[in-house]
């Protein structure tokens, strides 16, 4: 079985390598960009100020939009597991009813879908570590961009997240197959489902705890993940710091004339300390989602007469 999962599947798996691969390189060839304008030296390299240094931060943050829009595609980078590997792996044997001949030989459904499964799912876990290590070692090569945890739309690419993530849109595209029986459909539900529960954990995310609040300047709100940011009226009234406060110009004496008057800045936060207790979070929530699918799919092959 291990020998037939490997020749029905060869093509899917190395063509998700090869598509790593070309990531891979690309964010390796901005990051080595990246070390020769530091002469060799990483991000921690020139925080202070001077001409010098903010030619040097400027650059980066240059290089850094320039392969922005590769790295805005970020959080969809698992649905290769879905589209290539989950979507096929059951929809494909009924489409051509070949199940009817491979669950009818001396190895069972059961077995068939134990073997075939457990090795895709797992080789879908290992490429999302993978692609995890790679894309946060590729952060760390800015200034400012290695803090994942005030960018939500990168939260799911670094830490164990990924992993999860690959897990579940595998799994997602495999129990699609076993509902439409039908390739195409399968592919087109996974892609949507996938893009829906990105956006709804992109919105969960600075809700997985309570968040703390903090009034005037906090030192903990440093790289950490911002739900909400106001000030606060001497009345007590709560409003957005782009409001106008009466008596205060616009520009840049806004605030310290908004503090003069009695306002106060407040902060809502998920503090950096929380990172990897909200990726274990995550990858909980994806992990149970995955169960669910994962009973679906092999629910309905198992007992599926025909």
């Amino acid at each position: 079985m291990l020998w037939l999962t490997w020749r029905q599947h060869r093509t899917q798996l190395l063509v998700t390598l090869g598509f790593l691969a070309v990531l891979g390189g690309v964010l390796f060839l901005s990051g080595q960009v990246a070390i020769d304008a530091s002469n060799g030296k990483t991000s921690s390299y020139c925080y202070g100020g001077g001409v010098p240094c903010r030619e040097y931060d400027a650059g980066l943050e240059d290089l850094y939009q320039k392969i922005y829009p590769l790295i805005a595609m970020v959080p969809f980078v698992p649905l290769p597991a879905g589209v290539f590997w989950g979507a096929p792996l059951l929809a494909r044997e009924y489409e051509r009813n070949t199940h009817q001949l491979a669950w009818t030989q001396s190895v069972g459904r059961g077995h068939w879908l134990a073997v075939k499964f457990g090795v895709l799912a797992g080789c879908a876990m290992l490429a999302g570590l993978v692609w995890g290590q790679v894309f946060g070692s590729w952060l760390e090569m800015f200034p400012g961009k290695a803090e994942t945890f005030t960018e939500t739309s990168y939260f799911g690419a670094v830490g164990v997240a990924p992993a999860a993530w690959w897990l579940f849109a595998f799994t997602l595209g495999a129990a699609a197959g076993v509902l439409t029986r039908k390739t195409l459909p399968a592919i087109a539900i996974t892609v949507a489902v996938f893009v829906a529960a990105s956006i709804v954990l992109l919105f969960l995310r600075p809700h997985y705890a309570e968040p703390v609040r903090t009034t005037g300047p906090d030192p903990a709100a440093k790289g950490a993940l911002i739900v909400e940011t106001g000030r606060v009226a001497p009345d007590g009234r709560e409003m957005s710091t782009l409001d106008d406060v009466p008596g205060c110009p616009l520009g840049l004496g806004k605030s310290a004339c908004a503090r003069a008057a009695g306002y106060q800045d407040f902060t809502v936060y998920q503090p950096l300390s929380r990172f990897w207790r909200f990726q274990w979070t995550e990858a909980g929530i994806l992990l149970a989602a995955t169960a669910v699918l994962g009973g679906v799919a092999a629910g309905g092959t198992v007992r599926r007469r025909r």
